[in-house]
């Protein structure tokens, strides 16, 4: 019973109205007991379901991310095929302006160091082109390695929701297992 605050003017402290003492002689504080356990087992199980549809929520985001990588992993290819085939191109109208300029000057294109430069500018057209192509590859790699992990990512978050939900099965049960307990510590002897 709860007792109201000292008061100068009142010769004794009076109880207060306290709804649970009052009504423990009818019964229901148990019910109020009972309703408390209810109520915090209602709360882990919703709080387990809102970390399920979360994880659940966060793997579609992932997946959606994930999509987007490699499609970016492919536009990183196609890229660099691009710009390897300018490089190449770009080689060869150097290598026929090489041509021109000597034959131009007199010189006999098909022999000679007119020749080794032509072999030089297409050499290094394909080695430019080949290291070009292979960035983008490397790229795209990357890419799909990122998105590999993004994936897994989610997956994980999808698991942790769904161990979150079955851990509030555990603790609803323990709050309504505890709250009978109780009921039977404080009004046991009610019963028999």
């Amino acid at each position: 019973m709860q007792y109201s605050p000292y008061a100068p003017l009142r010769k004794y402290t009076a109880p207060l109205f306290d709804p649970l003492s009052m009504t423990a002689m009818a019964g229901g504080a148990m019910g109020l007991t009972g309703l408390g356990s209810a109520i915090t087992a209602a709360s882990s199980l919703a709080g387990g379901g809102y970390a399920s549809e979360a994880g659940q929520l966060k793997q579609q985001a992932a997946n959606y991310q994930a999509a987007e990588l490699r499609e970016n992993a492919s536009a990183e290819v196609a890229a660099a095929q691009r710009q390897a085939l300018d490089v190449n191109q770009k080689a060869d109208l150097l290598r026929s302006s090489a041509v021109a300029n000597a034959a131009a000057s007199g010189v006999n294109a098909a022999a000679g160091s007119a020749v080794t430069n032509q072999a030089g500018i297409a050499q290094r057209g394909q080695y430019q082109s080949a290291l070009d192509l292979n960035a983008g590859q490397t790229r795209a790699t990357g890419l799909l390695n990122q998105a590999q992990g993004v994936q897994y990512t989610g997956t994980i978050d999808a698991l942790a929701g769904d161990e979150a939900r079955r851990a509030s099965y555990l603790s609803a049960i323990s709050t309504i297992a505890g709250g009978g307990a109780s009921l039977m510590r404080m009004y046991g002897s009610s019963f028999g």
